[in-house]
């Protein structure tokens, strides 16, 4: 009985290694993700922290109006990062989509391929089994054949 083999193996492979560097990539993009997602919960707790500690100034007693311009203006600042990294992040996200479709599409390209390889082997699996009943059917009538002689 020979061996079952697919001549789009190699195909199959190429497609099975393209599905793999896509996957590679989206993961790379999600954890850029989640890299500037910690970005912006230090920038925010950053922000909180100084709020509480202008807040505890404030109570204790006066804040100079210089104190009070610096405040303003690190608050600002801290608002400007923390619109950035959302920007970068929004920016992530939409390019991590876009690797996310490619790896939908691969993984459908693959799949097509692994539906003709599973349909031929089906295929090969049939006609090998009529060819070894054949076989085991003219052995047995051969044997037959020799015992009765």
């Amino acid at each position: 009985m020979k061996k079952f083999t697919f001549k789009l193996d190699t195909l199959l492979r190429v497609k099975r290694n393209k599905e793999d560097e896509i996957k590679r990539r989206l993961a790379i993009k999600n954890r850029e993700a989640e890299t500037v997602r910690g970005e912006i919960e230090a920038a925010q707790a950053e922000l909180k922290n100084f709020q509480i500690n202008v807040k505890a100034n404030r109570a204790q007693g006066g804040e100079s109006v210089a104190e009070l311009r610096q405040s303003v203006s690190y608050r600002n600042a801290m608002k400007l990062k923390l619109l950035k990294a959302g920007q970068k992040l929004d920016n992530v996200m939409v390019e991590a989509y876009g690797i996310n479709q490619e790896l939908i599409k691969a993984a459908q390209e693959r799949r097509a391929v692994e539906i003709i390889r599973e349909k031929r082997y089906e295929e090969w699996k049939k006609d090998n089994a009529a060819a070894e009943q054949k076989f085991i059917d003219d052995l047995s009538q051969q044997m037959f054949v020799r015992a009765n002689k």
